[in-house]
């Protein structure tokens, strides 16, 4: 170690920079409140999940009770003469013709990460007919949950299906006419921050604190739970176009998103749009260098916001504790008021995949953050395992039968977990049979995301130290080597085995501002301190360094924002 740090030290000299010492970690106090390994540790192989799901979900010849899940139709509306799918929002839904691109979406964007070609699967091209979404014969000219959709109800609804087509471009940029959408969408959104106020030449920003914005009358919808939060995703939907186009008006719409999103004193947190804003913020600060308060949006994400009250429950936000003898932070829930036992917490999973797979990638901005997301990563996903059936008896759930005869493998997830029902700790259960939307529980559109998680997650040779990647749930990312981040819960060092592939490479960890290894390939052992973090960078071997502000590049690619 000594030798590297010796080489490091000179080519710094060489490049005339100083040599570094490590940045300080930052602490989230709700992920303080969480073990550093959670117990029991029951960790499940999450890209294997979602690749079961996308094979049982996509298989439009399955038989049995309430399958295929999944089928084709050629009754169109926004693209004539094509074909497009059905798909059920819960296991045996009562309305079999609603589709809704959020769970379509996230499923499709989720099995891609795990490496599914949907241009190609099950012999459809998924993609392609996903663009059935887009709202043209209504004139909205956007993205939908629907086909025909009108805005005016809620942002979640109507931001959240453009925020995922952009996902959906950025993996297939060459399909239909996503090319000319992408920035349609950004144009769209546009005239919703100028009717709101939103001007970059008078300064002004646009006002968010509303519930839903109606493109027909191009007024915003008064009443009801507010959600101010739109302000991040339309900030990073801003962002994205800005990075794909260069054009000067996503830049500036951008900026005033996120001022506006950052000017709140109390959190504005609905449902994922402020994940949206928080990335967003962590990157616009590390390639722009803006300011905006990155620490309070990060506690945003796991503090008990206020806005979402109801009669057993604080809020909204990221359970910590235990249920029944099990570590549960991390999940993702209406929070209960202290002392309440009639129903406790009661999480839902489709918010902790999007929110784990959204902040990883923040830590390639800002790895001051790198032992707090390491850390919440791991309780979340091991947690996250009891929204299934095959982790809980049949008696603390309310569709087993179904479940365990066409999904024994536990690919589709339970919509909810309460923490208690009837007099049993956990049990997974949901809305849909209690609303009459469906006949189970079972959400399709609860388990569409997993594959952002298991797209990222990798199990290490160490038990609970586990591997995420940077860069895959990065969208639109600038270039970028291979970036991983590992977080040891346990109080010694480990030594953990790392397969850097057979082309030789240097090896930088931005957590510790230092060059670990030099020249080397295959597997790779390293040290990890006790409760820490790494992140550690694949580089070209003998790549040139050199640096731009705070920036540490090698041969011209960043691979440390925040270089002492």
């Amino acid at each position: 170690m000594k030798t590297y740090m010796k080489s490091y030290i000179l080519a710094l000299l060489a490049a005339g920079l100083a040599a570094a010492a490590p940045a300080q970690q930052l602490s989230i106090g709700r992920i303080e409140q969480m073990p550093n390994k959670p117990e029991p540790y029951i960790m499940r192989d999450w890209k294997q999940v979602a690749l079961g799901y996308d094979s049982l979900v996509y298989d439009i010849h399955r038989k049995g009770q309430y399958l295929p899940l999944t089928r084709i139709t050629s009754q169109t509306e926004n693209f004539p003469g094509r074909k497009s799918y059905l798909q059920y929002t819960f296991v045996g839904s009562v309305d079999t013709l609603k589709t809704e691109s959020i769970n379509t979406f996230m499923s499709i964007i989720g099995a891609t990460l795990c490496g599914v070609d949907k241009t190609r699967s099950f012999g459809q091209n998924w993609v392609l007919m996903s663009e059935e979404f887009f709202n043209r014969k209504n004139g909205l000219n956007l993205y939908g949950n629907r086909t025909n959709s009108v805005t005016g109800n809620d942002w979640w609804y109507e931001l959240i299906p453009n925020v995922l087509f952009y996902q959906l471009y950025d993996l297939y940029p060459d399909v239909g006419d996503f090319r000319r959408q992408f920035t349609v969408v950004a144009d769209r959104w546009l005239e919703c921050v100028k009717a709101l106020g939103g001007d970059p030449e008078k300064g002004t920003l646009p006002e968010t604190n509303y519930r839903a914005f109606n493109f027909a009358t191009m007024k915003p919808l008064l009443g009801s739970v507010p959600e101010p939060e739109s302000a991040g995703a339309m900030g990073w939907l801003f962002y994205m176009a800005y990075s794909q186009t260069g054009h000067k008006k996503y830049l500036d719409a951008a900026k005033l998103c996120m001022e506006r999103f950052s000017s709140f004193t109390t959190s504005p947190t609905y449902e994922l749009q402020y994940l949206y804003g928080t990335l967003c913020a962590a990157r616009m600060n590390a390639e722009l260098g803006t300011d905006y308060d990155l620490h309070k949006m990060l506690n945003w994400c796991f503090d008990v916001g206020p806005l979402r009250q109801w009669e057993h429950t604080l809020g909204w936000g990221c359970v910590v504790g235990r249920w029944n003898g099990m570590d549960v932070s991390g999940m993702m829930a209406a929070v209960s008021r202290e002392g309440e036992t009639t129903w406790g917490d009661y999480a839902f999973v489709m918010n902790a995949f999007q929110q784990m797979g959204t902040l990883a990638p923040l830590v390639r901005y800002n790895d001051r953050y790198a032992r707090a997301i390491g850390k919440y990563l791991l309780n979340a996903a091991n947690a996250n395992r009891l929204f299934y059936s095959k982790y809980l008896p049949v008696e603390n759930q309310d569709c087993a039968e179904w479940s365990r005869k066409y999904d024994p493998h536990s690919y589709i997830a339970y919509e909810a977990v309460r923490q208690y029902k009837d007099g049993k700790s956990p049990f997974a259960t949901g809305d849909a049979m209690s609303q009459g939307w469906a006949r189970t529980n079972l959400s399709l559109y609860s388990s569409a995301p997993v594959g952002y998680l298991g797209g990222i997650l990798e199990k290490t040779d160490v038990e609970a130290i586990l591997k995420f990647d940077l860069t895959k749930t990065d969208f639109f990312h600038r270039a970028a080597y291979p970036t991983s981040l590992f977080y040891n819960p346990y109080e010694t060092s480990q030594q953990v085995s790392f397969d850097l592939g057979q082309e030789t490479c240097d090896v930088y960890d931005a957590v510790s501002n230092t060059f670990l290894a030099k020249g080397v390939k295959g597997i790779w052992r390293f040290d990890i301190p006790a409760d820490a973090a790494v992140v550690l960078v694949k580089c070209p071997a003998g790549g040139t360094l050199s640096r731009e502000g705070a920036k540490l590049l090698v041969d011209g690619v960043v691979i440390d924002y925040n270089h002492p």
